[in-house]
């Protein structure tokens, strides 16, 4: 069969879709004379796929020009067995040969595609379904032009073969589970690295990276006497069948880790009796991320940096634990701090919640009060993939029943405690010593650059939103374009795409993204830390009224009162949300005013509006340091008919504050705002807003 080399301005040349310029498909039903698809796709095991709504495949065709086309799955078929993929694409007369493959990667230019047969597998259950997003799935079919508009069938095979390793044992089934598997085959025998494939062919050759060792970890699977199933892929028809060394890693909460070492054939199917391995007690080396640095605090945000590597935290403790007293007589104008009593977690299972690329973080379990992860890559000189994820603790087993507690983990290499950068506040301020000198991150919460989308072409310098006072992260919009509303994609435990955020009339899931017109209690404040809580009334997002939540009701200039850092702050251990001061410096009257009125601080005041996406200022009197704030939008409160969560996304920044401000009868969290024309660094706004956070080092 020919190989398919296609220039991707042939599908204008040849294309019958570029003729017809006023021709509309709309992809729910086949068009007249349109080339459309039925596809089913064998698993790595033999069985069928079950189709999601976001399937998406990429099509070859030297007849009609097409190289490397994206299309979707029409929504009718999603869920079944059978998908059908309609085109805009017009028969041409003659037999048409078609090469489809999935998933579908951008970047592939022609028939000969790259992949990666990869070094740690991340298993997220009992079968060898999770292999699918490792696969590459592929379909050569040959016809001519269909009669009556019928798709043609396309049966997709697997190109990587699966192998099950199967471990036995009668010495380790009471309380023991299976937490990682390590297989080094002999050192001319590949296991994994990156290879090409040829559509057209089916042949594979492997191109760079290849090593002979594998690592797959695993949900802490428990031992049975039907023992555990663990899966990795293969290039080959058939798998290894050389000598090879097996790690394979149990623990018990009550003995420990033990680290059993063997040799054994590696095959399609490899039976696996590890009552004969070599056992060593191994001590546990997860890093415990509320103990570094110095530091020997907790916090409902954790920063992860090394790749292939586990860590733990503690999962009892709410935020970081501190109680926060009542503030006596805090009653002016309808204020309320009522202080905040944290209580002791007693969770019974840990789960991924979200997470901004599939497998970002796995091997989630709980353990002795801990939650153990481990963080995507390789370790020792492997590559991290940085990204957010949210990891919940529930009340049942399975991660069922209720959601005590959640964690935000923030995967970024970058050595944020280096590029800490001093703040001068405004004059005014400048005789209260707690608010002078502020050190702040020198980007946002969340943000995996500080570069802005002018800068990077991406949207990862805005970090992620929050609601005032809640410690729960909002995923902010995509990387299409500087003033997205489009959210960026999340993935669960099951590395499944979640949905976008879509309106709710109650709090009826807490795993997938929801707006809810109504208002949390207290008591519900950590179940539902998908649900964007729109409020009404007063636009605040609690049925309660407190303005203590993170720990400066009022500001406390003139008693020179930072607060405290409370169980509901977003920060990492070290930081905190920033004082309300803490911007008032670039400003020559405390509040703000128009750009163009501001101290010569500004660096892009006149080009902001048309050549950037976020200010640049120099944060410091003495002009030493600069600092960049993206416009990253809001998340709006409102629920308008035309939904649309995100706006202002590349034009507006809000950044929170720790404190609320009062005017007359009004009680509103305080925030900085900036636009093409205003810098406003101390401004009310409603707390239900969705804004950006900029963390302060604690004094």
């Amino acid at each position: 069969m020919n190989k398919f080399y296609l220039l991707v301005a042939a599908s204008c040349l040849l294309g019958a879709s570029c003729s017809e310029e006023s021709y509309k498909q709309d992809f729910s039903t086949p068009g007249t004379n349109r080339i459309s698809f039925s596809c089913t796709a064998e698993k790595s095991d033999g069985s069928l796929t079950i189709w999601d709504s976001d399937s998406q495949i990429g099509l070859f065709c030297e007849q009609t020009g097409t190289n490397n086309q994206k299309l979707t799955i029409s929504a009718a078929s999603a869920g079944s067995e059978t998908a059908l993929f309609y085109t805009d694409l017009e028969w041409r007369s003659g037999a048409h040969k078609f090469a489809l493959y999935t998933p579908y990667d951008e970047t592939n230019t022609s028939t000969v595609i790259g992949g990666t047969l990869p070094t740690t597998y991340a298993q997220t259950g009992t079968s060898a379904d999770y292999l699918a997003r490792y696969n590459l799935t592929y379909g050569l079919v040959e016809s001519a032009p269909t009669e009556k508009n019928t798709p043609v069938a396309v049966t997709m095979k697997s190109m990587l073969k699966p192998v099950e390793i199967h471990i036995q044992s009668s010495n380790y089934t009471s309380g023991w589970t299976v937490e990682q598997i390590t297989i080094e085959a002999p050192a001319d025998q590949v296991l994994a690295g990156d290879y090409t494939f040829d559509l057209a062919t089916g042949e594979h050759e492997f191109t760079a990276g290849q090593v002979s060792k594998v690592t797959i970890n695993l949900p802490s699977l428990p031992m049975s006497e039907e023992g555990v199933r663990a899966y990795m892929l293969a290039a080959a028809e058939e798998a290894v069948t050389s000598s090879c060394s097996f790690e394979i890693t149990l623990a018990s909460e009550e003995e420990g880790n033990l680290l059993l070492r063997g040799t054994h054939a590696l095959a399609a199917t490899t039976e696996l009796s590890v009552d004969e391995f070599d056992a060593t007690i191994v001590d546990d080396n997860a890093i415990d991320l509320s103990k570094l640095n110095g530091r020997d605090e907790t916090a409902n945000c954790y920063i992860a940096s090394q790749p292939g590597v586990t860590y733990k935290f503690p999962a009892t403790v709410m935020g970081n634990g501190y109680t926060t007293p009542a503030v006596p007589g805090y009653t002016t104008n309808d204020g309320m701090a009522p202080g905040i009593t944290p209580a002791r977690l007693d969770p019974k299972s840990a789960q991924v919640l979200w997470q901004t690329e599939p497998d970002l973080v796995s091997n989630i379990k709980l353990r002795n009060g801990y939650v153990y992860f481990t963080l995507n890559g390789e370790a020792e000189g492997g590559t991290l993939t940085a990204g957010n994820a949210v990891i919940a603790v529930y009340s049942d087993a399975g991660a069922a029943g209720d959601i005590l507690w959640s964690w935000h983990i923030w995967v970024t290499d970058a050595d944020l405690d280096n590029l800490l950068q001093t703040w001068t506040v405004h004059a005014d301020a400048a005789q209260y010593s707690s608010y002078c000198d502020p050190q702040l991150m020198d980007r946002n919460l969340g943000a995996l650059t500080s570069a802005e989308f002018s800068e990077s072409g991406t949207n990862e310098s805005h970090g992620l939103h929050y609601q005032w006072g809640r410690k729960d992260p909002f995923i902010g919009a995509d990387n299409s374009g500087s003033q997205s509303r489009i959210a960026a994609p999340t993935y669960d435990s099951q590395n499944k795409e979640l949905g976008a955020m879509t309106k709710a009339s109650s709090f009826s899931s807490a795993a997938v993204w929801t707006h809810v017109d109504q208002k949390l209690s207290r008591s519900d404040i950590a179940k539902y830390p998908m649900a964007f809580v729109a409020g009404a009334d007063n636009h605040f997002w609690m049925e309660e009224t407190a303005h203590d939540l993170w720990g400066l009701p009022i500001s406390g200039i003139e008693s020179n009162d930072l607060g405290h850092k409370t169980i509901y702050d977003p920060c990492p251990p070290g930081y905190r949300v920033m004082n309300p001061y803490a911007m008032s410096g670039v400003t020559s009257a405390m509040a703000g005013g128009a750009l163009k009125s501001l101290t010569h601080r500004v660096l892009n005041a006149a080009t902001y509006r048309d050549d950037q996406t976020g200010l640049q200022l120099y944060c410091d009197e003495a002009r030493t340091t600069i600092a960049k704030l993206p416009a990253g939008g809001l998340v709006y409160y409102e629920k308008a008919d035309n939904f649309f969560p995100f706006d202002r996304t590349g034009t507006y920044g809000y950044y929170w504050t720790t404190t609320m401000m009062s005017s007359g009868n009004s009680f509103q969290a305080c925030r900085m705002h900036f636009d093409w024309n205003n810098f406003v660094s101390i401004e009310k706004a409603y707390a239900s807003y969705g804004h950006n956070v900029r963390c302060e080092k604690i004094k």
